[in-house]
């Protein structure tokens, strides 16, 4: 990735793609429209919300080649262009730019903070990265657990093994 990316935040999502401010900004609007989109076209009959994975995947292929996002191809680990955390939240609109060295923690404590979210526990996080292989764009999962014991505390304590398979 560059040395800079932006991060997109809105309700469940925390979006980290290597874009301009302009386009954050696009993107932001883009997730306002779909976040509704989620919200009602994804709840069953009984208003539980239902196959967000495949939601996901679609929207980070979208925002991939809507916003012209290139993923450089690697050897045997991928280098994600574009990340997509569920995180379970209730985020309200904020996009910021961050270094490219910034962690998963460091840009949870910035969400956090600006978006003034009170959170101490365990957060369940289901993330979505898409790369390039083989000349294509391939779509990943992945599954966390962080633990926040306060704003300045946040750690990523276990990844689950049998959902990386």
């Amino acid at each position: 990735m560059d040395k800079s990316r932006y991060v997109v935040a809105l309700g469940d999502f925390i979006i980290e793609a290597p874009i301009n401010r302009r386009q954050a900004r696009a993107l932001l609007s883009l997730l306002r429209i779909l976040y509704i989109d989620y919200l009602g076209a994804h709840r069953n009959y009984r208003g539980v919300v239902i196959n967000i994975g495949k939601f996901v995947r679609n929207l980070a292929l979208k925002i991939t080649r809507e916003f012209s996002i290139e993923c450089n191809e690697s050897g045997l680990f991928p280098d994600p262009c574009l990340i997509i955390y569920d995180i379970g939240l209730d985020v309200p609109p904020i996009k910021f730019k961050i270094n490219s060295d910034a962690s998963f923690e460091d840009i949870l404590h910035e969400v956090l903070r600006r978006g003034s979210i009170d959170v101490v526990g365990d957060l369940h996080v289901e993330v979505t990265y898409v790369y390039k292989k083989g000349g294509r764009l391939r779509v990943g999962d992945d599954y966390f657990k962080v633990v926040v014991n306060n704003p300045d505390d946040i750690y990523i304590e276990y990844r689950d093994l049998d959902e990386e398979e």
